[in-house]
């Protein structure tokens, strides 16, 4: 049985390589026993929110900053940036929709597995900026992609002008975008019938990478997903835990990344791994998965502003109150 030395936290969180090293003990915090719950993202968001689990936890950055713009998050975040993706492979269409360019998802029926899920608010953002398609413009259809029943994770709050439909609790995005009543599916999840055959259902964007390559060039944003985040409670009665658990965290992503970086023997079972963070870092730049606020401030500027812009949030959200105070100048 592990020793208990110091104050125990309860840490929610998915499992990847950038915490490693933290969850195998080979990283710890002076003064604190962090007790790590694996699970998938959206079970760890739904355990934080709604049954008021885990001392710090992974969160959707979109759930987060709705909240605090609301003046009701539970949770002080941290710049610790979990989960980042580029999403423009996350948006499937069918092949009888006759849809081969983005402009023309303008008035279309679009299922999301929840409006205010993250990667839906940044591709929605693209669709408006990039290629003139509205958000008013569009029929949203909510609901599971493969597995029925998903619901908002938070109360959905947004102007009349925003078209916004649950497909309810017996139905799925994927089959109806085969029975072709919905035009295209906007989710991190890729549909059974793009994997299945890929005859009836394609990406939009075919060449993906090509135009996520493009889009960073163009703006310099590598999507940020989730945070960590700790409870409200647990930051009052120690506020030097923020700045503790940013370090631990900023030196097990630095380890892993001279682990992946080692030609001696790969550290995970990709064949090129080593030209592919080569080419990463030749697009990306070196610290190409930068933490701390203000290498990030770009990139919380533009959500926030997608935010606003897809009715989600009202009025200003200073980049400053969604993150602790110890951690602002980081």
């Amino acid at each position: 049985m592990q020793q208990v030395t110091g104050k125990r936290l309860q840490v929610g969180i998915s499992r990847n390589d950038r915490m490693l090293p933290l969850f195998n003990g080979e990283m710890s915090i002076d003064g604190y026993d962090l007790e790590f719950v694996q699970a998938e993202p959206n079970e760890i968001f739904g355990r934080a929110l709604r049954n008021g689990e885990f001392d710090v936890t992974e969160m959707s950055l979109a759930a987060h900053a709705i909240l605090t713009s609301r003046g009701e998050s539970q949770f002080v975040g941290l710049p610790v940036f979990t989960s980042r993706m580029f999403r423009h492979g996350a948006i499937f269409v069918s092949r009888e929709s006759g849809i081969t360019t983005p402009e023309q998802l303008e008035g279309r029926r679009i299922g999301v597995p929840e409006y205010q899920m993250t990667a839906a608010v940044w591709l929605r953002g693209i669709l408006h900026d990039d290629y003139g398609v509205p958000p008013h413009s569009v029929q949203w259809l909510t609901g599971g992609v493969n597995k029925s029943g998903r619901i908002e994770r938070l109360e959905l709050r947004t102007p009349s002008q925003y078209k916004i439909e649950s497909i309810g609790p017996d139905r799925t995005l994927d089959a109806m975008l085969r029975a072709g009543e919905i035009d295209a599916i906007m989710a991190p999840q890729i549909p059974n019938s793009f994997k299945e055959d890929g005859q009836r259902v394609q990406r939009l964007f075919v060449d993906y990478r090509a135009a996520e390559v493009a889009y960073f060039g163009r703006t310099g944003i590598f999507p940020i997903m989730h945070l960590l985040v700790i409870r409200r409670e647990s930051y009052e009665r120690d506020p030097e835990l923020a700045l503790k658990l940013f370090n631990a965290f900023e030196c097990a992503k630095s380890t892993t990344f001279e682990r992946l970086y080692d030609a001696d023997a790969l550290y995970v079972m990709l064949p090129w791994l080593i030209n592919e963070i080569e080419a990463t870092v030749k697009v990306l730049g070196p610290d190409f998965w930068p933490y701390g606020v203000e290498k990030n401030r770009h990139v919380l500027d533009a959500f926030t502003r997608q935010l606003r812009g897809q009715g989600l949030i009202e009025g200003k959200l200073d980049i400053e109150n969604l993150f602790a105070r110890e951690v602002l100048a980081t």
